[in-house]
């Protein structure tokens, strides 16, 4: 069985790969599907994300673990396709390169019986853009500090102390 899998950068500008890739694959080798097809550098590192219908990440499944010892977190060569994909529609989080921060969305469009062990690119949409967007880190708790911290900003220090 084969998962075709869609893969959608988060950017202002259409990019899109749909894969097709044996069940019995791990993410890792969807990792390494995507850096191909969308001329990635192979020297960065990305993560999964497991994701909820809001998708807010959730778990993390990173390219390799940074703590052999930690056997609490799967990485990507551990969590096969099949695993991660249980059912249509199932989407996960990438992130790649950490300080460009590309993001896209990794869906699950369907299967098929086909059994052969080959991973296919069967759809390919624009292509990657120069830039990285801007990610704004914004939080829902706003507020103004002179209102709710009162008028009194001194510290109780004098200019000579410290």
């Amino acid at each position: 069985m084969k998962h075709i899998i869609r893969i959608q950068l988060e950017h202002k500008t259409d990019v899109i790969r749909e894969i097709e890739i044996p069940s019995s694959k791990s993410l890792k080798d969807l990792h390494d599907t995507i850096v191909t097809s969308l001329n990635l550098n192979k020297n960065e590192i990305a993560s999964f994300y497991m994701t909820n219908e809001e998708l807010e990440l959730l778990e993390e499944i990173p390219l390799f673990k940074i703590n052999e010892e930690d056997n609490s977190m799967c990485d990507m060569s551990e969590m096969k396709i099949a695993s991660v994909f249980q059912t249509i529609n199932n989407q996960l989080i990438y992130i790649y390169d950490f300080l460009k921060m590309w993001r896209f969305l990794i869906s699950c469009s369907t299967t098929t019986k086909d059994e052969s062990k080959e991973i296919k690119i069967i759809n390919s949409i624009g292509k990657m853009p120069e830039e990285a967007p801007e990610i704004i880190f914004e939080s829902e708790n706003k507020f103004d500090s002179s209102e709710d911290l009162g008028e009194d900003l001194h510290d109780e220090f004098d200019e000579t102390e410290y």
